[in-house]
């Protein structure tokens, strides 16, 4: 038994057009679990909270695996090794994040006397889920200051931040999907 969650241990959401929510898509996976030594495969349905159990007739290696619909904001990962002789197992599989995107953009610092400068060596991070995923730093790209640029996966929703002296700022994206590159990613430190 065990649980299908996002990579931050969350529970799966899809992010639905027409009421602009993020609804719970667990309950659309599908595990199944699988022997070496045998060809036959044991299937269960998900519930809409990630939950589910399987059950086998006996104990050994087995290979976990979960079907997730294609294209959504969550992908199925590589199958997983289990190895028991417990009457009971418990097993989460994480689901990976469904894109990967470049995100553009320029730090501007705006300083308490009122004037602005872009800035160079800003810590910029990505955050997705509320989890790290990806870092640089604001340097000079084409003959301009202050610039980033940075790749990372994630679901539809990140936030970009970064801080230089005391003062941060942050860009975020309350929905993104595909690897098309989001236009803007300018960071205002105040």
């Amino acid at each position: 038994s065990g649980k299908v969650t996002t990579p931050a241990g969350k529970a799966v959401t899809q992010y639905d057009t027409a009421t602009r929510l993020s609804v719970p898509s667990g309950e659309d996976a599908e595990v199944r679990v699988s022997t070496d030594s045998s060809a036959r495969t044991v299937k269960a349905a998900v519930a809409a909270d990630g939950s589910f159990t399987l059950r086998v007739t006996h104990p050994g290696t087995f290979t976990l695996s979960v079907d997730y619909p294609a294209g959504r904001d969550y992908k199925a990962g590589s199958p997983q090794s289990v190895t028991t002789t417990k009457a009971a197992h418990t097993q989460d599989i994480a689901l990976k994040y469904g894109y990967t995107t470049t995100i553009d953009g320029q730090v501007i610092d705006n300083l308490p006397s009122g004037t602005s400068e872009f800035r160079n060596g800003a810590p910029v991070i990505v955050y997705v889920e509320g989890r790290e995923m990806a870092d640089t730093v604001s340097r000079t790209i084409g003959s301009t200051f202050g610039r980033y640029s940075i790749m990372f996966d994630h679901p539809g929703t990140f936030r970009v931040a970064a801080s230089f002296e005391g003062r941060t700022g942050e860009y975020s994206i309350a929905r993104h999907t595909g690897p098309t590159s989001p236009t803007g990613g300018n960071i205002d430190l105040r």
